[in-house]
């Protein structure tokens, strides 16, 4: 449907898109870091995004593994389907 200039209105998104702000401590490392993810983005993408922020201080290790809430996440899983929400904590330590 064309308003009165001619113009089709913009097609909303079927998929909403949220960040969330978390907490992430890297094994080796003394602060915690304030990392934004998206709810759709995958555990390894969380798990790299927290080691680059953090590689002034602690060297990015190949092999790591993400726990959150005491469980080692499936590095394949989303953001919210590892049922994270704001302001949670999650750790990233060697294999």
């Amino acid at each position: 449907m064309a308003n009165t200039l001619g113009f089709k209105p913009l097609r909303k998104e079927s998929v909403t898109k949220m960040s969330l702000p978390l907490y992430g401590f890297l094994e080796g490392d003394t602060v915690g870091l304030l990392i934004v993810a998206d709810q759709n983005e995958s555990i390894s993408s969380l798990a790299r995004k927290l080691q680059e922020a953090g590689n002034i201080r602690v060297k990015p290790k190949s092999e790591v593994q993400l726990v959150y809430q005491g469980k080692v996440i499936d590095p394949a899983l989303t953001v919210s389907g590892a049922g994270f929400t704001a302001l949670e904590r999650f750790d990233l330590r060697q294999k």
